[in-house]
């Protein structure tokens, strides 16, 4: 009931948004200013990568210090916060370099900018791998599996005490729950959209209901058949 409640919740929050961009004339701003806002997004894809980079040196130089006590249990602390920072940081720069990708094939902006921003998310593709890496030399202590490896996850889960599992879950969980009230009120923000702008979203309503069925199907399955 709970899940029915949170995504009613997306649904206005989806009106509400799509009637925020039909007030706006979203579509026709943004085709207006695509080249503008497609540097704009490269400048911040480079930021995050610039980030990355940051973080994943400041946590190969704190390998060598030599601490104990109080002092090692706020060293970890550190090194495990920065290692999340550092994974937002290259999630959301992915994420920002296909938007610019997108943008610029689809409103035909110069040859440059595409490889631009190709050639960018392929940098955060390998920022993913070496920082989970850098991993390896926080913890040198525990046998992490090797990032490439196809069943990194389960073997990840493995060697996890007690604690980090419930953390893992407990992350995931609300996850979980913020993901369907975000997907329900995009399907509201297409649908009222296409209403208002006379443009269809036909396609991109039924992918993104697709999506939340597939993913709460699966959620659901997993949890039943324990």
């Amino acid at each position: 009931m709970k899940t029915v409640y949170k995504m009613l919740l997306g649904a206005l929050l989806g009106f509400l948004g799509a009637y925020c961009l039909l007030a706006s004339e979203f579509e026709m701003t943004l085709l207006q200013t695509a080249f503008e806002a497609t540097l704009v997004i490269t400048g911040l894809t480079v930021l995050f990568i610039i980030y990355c980079f940051s973080g994943i040196s400041r946590m190969k130089k704190r390998v060598s210090l030599s601490v104990s006590g109080d002092e090692e249990d706020e060293l970890e602390v550190k090194q495990y916060r920065t290692f999340t920072d550092v994974t937002l940081a290259n999630t959301v720069s992915t994420i920002l370099s296909i938007i610019a990708i997108g943008i610029s094939i689809v409103t035909e902006q110069p040859l440059w900018l595409i490889l631009t921003n190709a050639a960018l998310f392929l940098i955060t593709v390998i920022l993913s791998y070496v920082s989970t890496s850098v991993l390896k030399l926080v913890y040198p202590n525990r046998h992490l599996p090797s990032p490439t490896d196809k069943d990194y996850g389960k073997k990840l889960l493995a060697i996890s005490d007690e604690g980090e599992k419930h953390v893992m879950l407990d992350g995931l969980f609300h996850t979980f729950q913020m993901m369907n009230i975000l997907l329900t009120g995009a399907m509201f923000i297409l649908i009222v959209y296409s209403l208002g702008a006379n443009h269809s979203q036909l396609f991109s309503i039924i992918v993104v209901g697709l999506v939340l069925i597939i993913l709460n199907a699966y959620y659901m399955l997993k949890i039943r058949n324990r």
